[in-house]
């Protein structure tokens, strides 16, 4: 039986930065359990709660999503196929048990946001390119190969799925930002010199509830 951190009248809803869940190392499913409800289930309402958070540019839309983020530990994520970053509404796919079997030696510094962050943005140095083994929702193993800014969301969304979140990988503090909510239009296009600064204690706290 998979642990719902989640009350029923929240099933749809994103759990807060503070939730537990999200420092875990998400469940693999067994191959078999694929077809089976629940996981069926749960895909669904992966894409229904990121399709209810798209559409509009001036606000934080969502390109990934990993169910550690509705409040399951298990190892499913959602990936903007074609993502560009720039409040679009992507064509989104399921990978279960998503594993990254390659990365290129090629580092890009890029923008990232979350709903798991809260008001929490950053600059984070990722893989131009990734290779990423998983299967899908007929239990079908697969490969594909991402570039560019869908190769940063599929490795933001595995990185929930092992407990981490993007400004964990963080290093340098100037590089982690606070952005209100109706100035994600803005800083999609300002983050390289975004003034506002998160110190790195306020960051902790907010994964503490505190």
């Amino acid at each position: 039986m998979t642990k719902k951190y989640y009350t029923e009248e929240a099933i749809e809803q994103q759990v807060p930065p503070e939730s537990e869940v999200l420092s875990l190392v998400a469940e693999e499913i067994p191959v078999e359990d694929i077809l089976g409800k629940e996981i069926q289930d749960l895909i669904d309402k992966l894409f229904r709660v990121a399709h209810g958070r798209q559409g509009d540019s001036k606000y934080p839309t969502l390109v990934g999503l990993a169910s550690p983020q509705i409040g399951v530990s298990k190892r499913v994520v959602i990936i903007g196929m074609n993502a560009v970053g720039g409040g679009e509404q992507p064509e989104l796919k399921e990978f279960i048990n998503p594993e990254i079997v390659e990365l290129s030696d090629e580092l890009e510094e890029g923008r990232e946001g979350c709903f798991s962050t809260g008001r929490v943005c950053g600059i984070v140095m990722r893989a131009n390119k990734v290779k990423v083994r998983a299967y899908n929702r007929q239990g079908v193993l697969f490969e594909h190969e991402f570039e560019g800014f869908p190769a940063r969301v599929a490795q933001h969304e595995i990185d929930h799925l092992n407990g981490i979140r993007f400004p964990d990988r963080i290093t340098d503090d100037k590089y982690l930002h606070w952005v209100e909510e109706s100035e994600f239009g803005d800083y999609r296009i300002n983050w390289r010199n975004w003034p506002v600064n998160c110190p790195r204690a306020k960051w902790e706290s907010i994964k503490l509830g505190k």
